[in-house]
């Protein structure tokens, strides 16, 4: 699909030689399909992804007006993780619901009349191109960058750079406090598994986690060796290798649902492989912690809470290291 897109990009988002001559109120934006002019001041934002793009908008004072979202079992329509992040969704604001990731309405984006629209590559091409006619559409790839990279980028798309600065670096100075509680991060191993309540399965994690990955790699601590020797961000184990999985601390995850509560997903581990508790220095020390699945969302908020939680599990307890 990428691939895809840089070629329409050839065409239809064509870099010029020279700059862009945007209209007043409006600037040139370089963004994965060229530059395009969106405005100084949107006032009317168009997000088409809900957690990705959405929710770290809201967060920020952006004006959303639309936003994708997803379609429940009931056929209600939802945001993925909006209501455990900041308690919004498309029933208790503003935000209207333009259709799923690969099912966008056009005309109801078109009745919004937004200023801006902001894409992921994971849209389809001739979308795009069609919704370039009813607003600057640039297309930003949070692959390439990062956590970070990708919150600056909405931050300064929708002119809330000074917002976002400020929250970021009270977000740093929290990482300075609370390394001076740790006294060799680097000596600090860490995993990370997730299973569904089934425990068919169990994944463990390189990157790929968001505001979970962000905070245990400016907090330096290691990832262990089956981790650290991934080619992908993430893969299933065996339960023949799940000692390999074993470091001072493992994080999990639940979620706020009823089939995947804490006590549901211990049970999974131990119908992924049985005895799993004991196999593990981490678990057999309660030192396997499960963080509710929001923390690696793509919010500052996500972010601030991943931390606090990473802090009172590893920095203000005693634990007991995994022998080498």
């Amino acid at each position: 699909m990428k691939d895809k897109i840089l070629a329409l990009a050839a065409t239809v988002f064509a870099t010029p030689v020279f700059a862009l001559d945007c209209n007043e109120g409006q600037r040139a934006y370089t963004h994965e399909l060229g530059e395009v002019c969106i405005p100084v001041e949107p006032h009317r934002i168009v997000a088409l992804n809900d957690q990705i793009l959405t929710l770290p908008l809201y967060e920020m004072g952006a004006n959303i007006v639309g936003s994708s979202g997803r379609i429940g079992a009931d056929d209600a329509i939802y945001m993925r993780g909006s209501m455990d992040t900041l308690g919004i969704d498309f029933h208790n604001t503003e935000i209207t619901f333009v259709g799923t990731g690969d099912g966008l309405d056009l005309e109801v984006i078109a009745a919004l009349e937004p200023d801006l629209i902001i894409a992921l590559p994971y849209t389809d091409v001739g979308i795009i191109e069609q919704l370039g006619h009813i607003a600057p559409t640039p297309v930003i790839d949070e692959t390439k960058l990062g956590f970070e990279g990708t919150l600056r980028a909405l931050a300064d798309l929708s002119g809330r750079n000074e917002s976002f600065e400020a929250r970021f670096s009270r977000y740093q100075a929290s990482v300075e406090r609370a390394k001076t509680f740790i006294e060799n991060p680097e000596g600090i191993t860490v995993s990370t598994i997730f299973t569904f309540p089934s425990g068919e399965k169990l994944t463990t994690y390189r990157t790929g986690l968001g505001a979970y990955t962000r905070v245990v790699d400016d907090l330096g601590f290691q990832l262990v060796d089956l981790a650290r020797g991934m080619e992908e961000t993430r893969i299933s184990i065996s339960p023949e290798i799940i000692q390999e999985l074993d470091a001072d601390f493992i994080f999990g995850f639940y979620r706020f649902k009823d089939t995947a509560t804490p006590d549901a997903i211990f049970a999974a581990y131990e119908n992924f492989v049985p005895g799993f508790c004991q196999a593990l220095n981490a678990c057999r020390n309660n030192q396997l912690v499960l963080l509710p699945s929001y923390t690696f969302g793509g919010t500052m908020k996500s972010l601030e809470t991943a931390l606090e939680l990473i802090e009172s599990h590893v920095m203000a307890r005693r634990f007991v290291p995994l022998a080498d």
